[in-house]
Parts: structure tokens; sequence; C-alpha cells
């Protein structure tokens, strides 16, 4: 029976590994993804929504995913941290992961073309405002691994254990698919900075639907900007929330400003594409 982990942190242009992933599985080479053009970003979410469908071809182990939150949560509080709570929106990102895994027989936590796990959080979730670090174990042989199986995997390596413990965190969810003799968990765990009003449109073809979904949003955000979501560069704004603008075709991410105490806190939204 083997076992792989692999952990990964909520900065885009850090990804930790517990394990050398060379020492365990064939490198991948990631196509690199140009600023600005749109279809590689279609392509992927249509990706995604399709393994939500389809498991890669795999089964969703439902019951599995729900008991690795209680396994967290039995741990995060005898080492006297807060118990997390299900989100619906990380389980989407999860659960799609696990299924693109078993689809493509691949093991990171970057996609073959470049795609990271805060990207498919915020392609999937169209309003929830985070950042997200991701865990991953697969087990292969055997009798399907129980939920303490796959944390016993995640306990024996410190980045994964110090991820899944962080005290910062406060939701988790875990996507879980058996592909024959291999199963494949995907753990996200993240703290949900607030929420759109509405769903942001991920084919903008109106700003004004931007415009409304930012609007309302809880907590109340005052201003906002869009950036590239590889770079993470400034492409436009910002502007106060509720005004109207224009933007050309391209990628971007909403990044929402909140106002805090001594300073604004820029959060982390949707990506969407304006064609």
């Amino acid at each position: 029976m083997s076992t792989l982990p692999h952990f990964a942190t909520p900065d885009r242009r850090r990804l930790l590994g517990g394990l050398a992933l060379a020492l365990c599985a064939p490198a991948l080479a990631h196509a690199a993804l140009r600023p600005g053009e749109p279809q590689p970003w279609l392509d992927y979410e249509a990706r995604l929504r399709g393994r939500l469908g389809d498991a890669g071809g795999g089964r969703f182990q439902a019951g599995t995913a729900e008991a690795l939150l209680a396994e967290t949560n039995a741990v995060r509080h005898a080492a006297g941290r807060g118990e997390l709570q299900w989100s619906a929106q990380l389980a989407l990102a999860a659960r799609a992961h696990a299924a693109d895994l078993a689809a493509r027989g691949y093991v990171e936590h970057l996609s073959p073309e470049g795609f990271d796990p805060s990207h498919r959080l915020s392609l999937l979730s169209r309003r929830l405002l985070a950042s997200t670090s991701e865990n991953i174990a697969v087990r292969t042989g055997g009798a399907p691994p129980t939920a303490s199986d796959l944390m016993g995997v995640w306990r024996k390596s410190r980045p994964h254990w110090t991820g899944l413990m962080l005290p910062t965190h406060t939701h988790a969810a875990f996507g879980v698919v058996q592909a024959g003799r291999r199963t494949i968990a995907v753990g996200l765990y993240a703290r949900p900075d607030g929420t759109l009003a509405q769903p942001a449109p991920f084919r903008l073809e109106d700003e004004a639907d931007l415009v409304r979904a930012v609007a309302s949003a809880r907590p109340e955000l005052r201003d906002f900007e869009l950036t590239d979501p590889i770079s993470e560069r400034r492409m436009a704004g910002p502007w106060p929330t509720g005004e109207d603008f224009a933007l050309p075709r391209g990628v971007y991410q909403l990044r929402p400003h909140r106002p805090v105490p001594g300073g604004t806190q820029i959060l982390w939204g949707p990506i969407f594409v304006r064609l």
C-alpha cells in the first residue's frame, strides 16, 4: 500500500510540499498561463464543473469527506484549536480537484496548466471572499481507506499537520474520490473574509452585474480593484462600491477593499472573464 501526502499554502508564489513530489510521482511540466487570455480560464472552469459531475471516472466518497471534518475537529480540539465549520464553497473546489487528479492521473496542487488551489476556489465559488490552503493524500491498494487512515497520512507530514492545525482557519471541506484501487483526498482550509451580495458572473457580459454583486456585501466594502489572477498586478480601479465602469476583454480577479483599524485590507474575490 502506498501513501502520498501533499500540502499547499495560500501564497500563490510559494507552494510548499510535505514531500518532494519528484520522489513520489513524475514531475509535471506546467504550461505558462498568459496574462489576459480568457480561453485557458474558460477551458479550466468547464473542466472543473465537469469533474463535479463525473468524479473523474471514479466515485465521490461523501461519507469519508464528512468524516474527515470530524477527525480534523477532534485533533484540533485536543490541541486547543478552534473547531472548523464545513464550507460548501470550499467543497466545490476540493471535490473538483480530487476528481481532476483521478481523471488525469497526477498528484499536484498545480494543474498541468498551472492553476493553483486559490484559482480553483475563485473560479467555482462566486460569492466567497477568501483564499485557501490545500492538503492532498493518496492511498493505493488494499481496502478503501477510512477518514482516520487518510488523516494518518497527513499526520506524518509536518507541513500537512501545520496547515491543518492553523489557529486562523475557521472553515474546511474535503473531496474524496475512489478510482479503482486508488483513493484521493483533497482538503481545503480557509478563514472567509465575507460574502458578496449575489454571485459574481464568471462570464461577465455587463459590468453592472459585478457592481450589484459587490454592493451590500457582508462585511461592508469601501471600494475594490481588479487584478491579474496570475501576477496579482492591478489591472483596473480602485472604484468606490457602486460606481459604474467599463472593462476591455481579459481575465480579472475581484479584490475588494475592507476598512480595518489603521488601514485597509485587500480581500480575495472571484475570478471572471470579460469577453
